[in-house]
């Protein structure tokens, strides 16, 4: 796999190259602290999402006419089957009466026409054109049932009015938007991460953690539920994932759409690699800017040598994986790098 070189650490490194002494004094006892590397293939990253809902609708008439009746109000939460507006019934009324007694006489006629083609006092064509008849009233009159239903609006699941789009008594049209529902209990999290990460997508172990800005001291375990693997417009992979924490109690955690979070995502890469990596504080890691290398001091009986490493990819944790320079095992210096020399003798203040 390609090896991933961020631009900002080789400037940091290069930078406090500096400071780093290429001559001294070798018998001089410096004392530094020092950490062990281990073998680790996880990398961490953190980004940064937005709350969504799962079910979100704009809820609209079929038919046109006169708010009369609009009983909420924004933020209130609302009950699957609860009113949410009526319109004036009155002309919708009227015509379903006229519609209905039309379709009661249709009905009654083609019950004679029946009886009477069956003595044959009337032709066949008499009695299909009752037929005809009795179908369009039914189809208008069924139409006018609807609209008499569709006078009254009602949700259609479980949420809250997330926004009021018109006023009571006033007149609207078929289609027009009356409130915003949203279900605030079936919640997504949308977040991005760069193209170069996608991988990190893709590895078979990958776990997520939430921590969301209003509730900072608690981390809900998280589960991925799709991503695109292209970069829309440039701007990143698109990732989402829902929280399945049993801990993710919504009396207590009152988390809504539109909240911002923490996203703390941990990837095993191990699978993608051909070599094994190591471990160690980004600390550790200097370079020299004439020759653009990165280094470590490896510490073996108490006198430090400077060994030229590989940085693979930062983990997210202020330390870095190393591909090559550094076994599992070996002793590093994680703090003082920048007053040593080669061969020079070390006392661990750890």
């Amino acid at each position: 796999m390609k090896k991933i070189y961020l631009f900002a650490i080789s400037v940091m490194l290069l930078a406090t190259s500096c400071g780093h002494k290429k001559e001294g004094d070798a018998t001089l006892i410096r004392p530094v602290k020092t950490a062990t590397a281990s073998s680790q293939s996880v990398i961490r990253k953190d980004f940064s999402g937005i709350v969504e809902a799962v079910e979100y609708v704009k809820l609209a008439f079929r038919v046109s006419g006169q708010v009369i009746n609009l009983p909420v109000v924004e933020g209130q939460r609302v009950k699957k089957g609860q009113l949410i507006a009526a319109i004036d019934p009155r002309d919708i009324s009227l015509q379903y009466a006229a519609d209905k007694a039309a379709y009661e006489t249709a009905a009654a006629q083609v019950e004679r026409n029946k009886r009477l083609l069956g003595r044959q006092a009337i032709s066949v064509q008499e009695y299909e054109i009752s037929v005809a008849n009795y179908q369009k009233a039914k189809s208008a009159y069924e139409l006018s049932s609807n609209n008499m239903r569709d006078t009254k609006l009602t949700a259609p699941f479980d949420g809250s009015i997330e926004k009021r789009l018109v006023e009571n008594y006033q007149r609207v049209n078929s289609g027009e938007g009356i409130v915003q529902l949203v279900n605030t209990q079936k919640l997504r999290i949308k977040f991005t991460v760069p193209d170069d990460y996608l991988y990190l997508l893709r590895a078979k172990d990958v776990t997520f953690k939430v921590v969301f800005d209003t509730y900072p001291d608690t981390v809900f375990n998280a589960k991925l539920e799709e991503y695109l693997d292209i970069s829309t417009a440039g701007t990143g992979i698109p990732v989402t994932i829902t929280i399945e924490d049993p801990a993710f109690n919504r009396s207590l955690y009152d988390v809504k759409p539109g909240f911002t979070c923490k996203i703390k995502l941990a990837s095993d890469v191990a699978p993608f690699l051909e070599e094994k990596l190591v471990n160690i504080p980004l600390s550790a890691i200097f370079g020299e800017s004439e020759n653009q290398k990165t280094y470590v001091w490896v510490v073996k009986d108490n006198k430090v040598s400077k060994r030229e490493v590989t940085v693979y990819s930062p983990t997210g944790e202020a330390n870095a994986l190393i591909s090559t320079g550094v076994q599992p095992g070996e002793t590093i210096v994680i703090a003082g790098v920048h007053q040593l020399v080669d061969g020079q003798t070390v006392k661990v203040i750890n």
